[in-house]
């Protein structure tokens, strides 16, 4: 058993799973069995009193699931596994039209989930925070000075939110945060396409890859990410809300991007065209990329 079969087995306990997609190939340039990397995309928190038409997606099981990652990492020890969060964990655009230094948002948002940032924030897990464009403005407050805007994870692979390249990003984030907060309440989620879906146990090791022919929807970022990853093999992105594996070969180059989705907004398959809340993980270890879609538990 490897620590990716270990992992899915706990998440299994936990959730129903389907594989989004997988790539298994040396070329990813990190071989080190004996770690893994797990990231959370984004959840978009607000307080009840701006939930309007969609929200964060199945709260009691993120928290189930972020606690089964604290105790997986206890278990297989705290060097072997790590988790991080991949920004727009504290929705502060869609919750305030604009930065208020007396203000304390992001601790109203905490509070409204308390079980969810009790996991998060849970010493064991040792969760790694990336600052999102929604909630970039929390490196102003001393208690998320420490979150990052990206985390190099190996030599060949670098975390980031994925706001960087946005065309959308390039407008004043006064402009953008005034916008969202505006536009928020009649805004309807997105259901995004997924492509094949499989059991996890059902593909091999490359299954559901996205390239160059693949439909644009499914490419989009993906030359700006190629071209501002230099030597780097993979990068881990979230933002875009849409899970998916894109890579470029080239003989023994290989580049991919990891967009790992989002607890926000919906998601279709290729063979059910019904809308099903987003629910994603990315882990990345042993050469491996895996992206999952949970679900909570159906009863029997």
């Amino acid at each position: 058993m490897s620590l990716h079969d270990d992992l899915l087995a706990m998440l299994e306990g936990v959730a129903d799973v389907s594989l989004v997609a997988r790539l298994r190939d040396r070329r990813l340039g990190f071989p080190d069995e004996t770690r893994l990397n797990v990231f959370i995309p984004d959840i978009h928190l607000v307080t009840p009193r701006r939930q309007y038409r969609f929200g964060t997606n199945s709260p009691e099981l993120l928290t189930a699931v972020v606690r089964g990652l604290r105790d997986f990492r206890t278990v297989a020890a705290p060097g072997q596994v790590t988790v991080y969060q991949l920004g727009d964990l504290l929705d502060l655009w869609r919750e305030t039209p604009g930065l208020d230094p007396d203000a304390d948002v992001a601790s109203a948002i905490e509070d409204e989930h308390p079980d969810l940032m009790e996991a998060l924030y849970h010493p064991a897990l040792d969760a790694q925070f990336v600052l999102g464009n929604h909630d970039y403005d929390l490196y102003r407050w001393p208690n998320y000075d420490v979150w990052q805007r990206h985390f190099r994870v190996a030599p060949t692979v670098l975390a980031l939110h994925g706001d960087i390249f946005d065309c959308v990003e390039k407008l004043p984030d006064p402009a953008q945060n005034v916008l969202v907060h505006l536009l928020a309440p009649a805004a309807r989620p997105y259901s995004f396409e997924l492509g094949e879906s499989a059991a996890p146990s059902a593909a091999g090791d490359r299954f559901n890859v996205q390239d160059a022919q693949s439909p644009p929807e499914m490419l989009r970022f993906f030359d700006s990410a190629r071209g501002f990853a230099g030597g780097l093999t993979t990068l881990v992105i979230g933002h875009t809300h849409h899970a998916r594996l894109v890579v470029h070969e080239d003989g023994d180059d290989l580049f991919a991007l990891v967009d790992c989705g989002a607890w926000i907004e919906n998601c279709v398959t290729a063979d059910d065209p019904a809308p099903r809340p987003s629910a994603q993980l990315g882990v990345l270890g042993d050469d491996e990329i895996r992206i999952y879609q949970l679900a909570p538990r159906r009863k029997l």
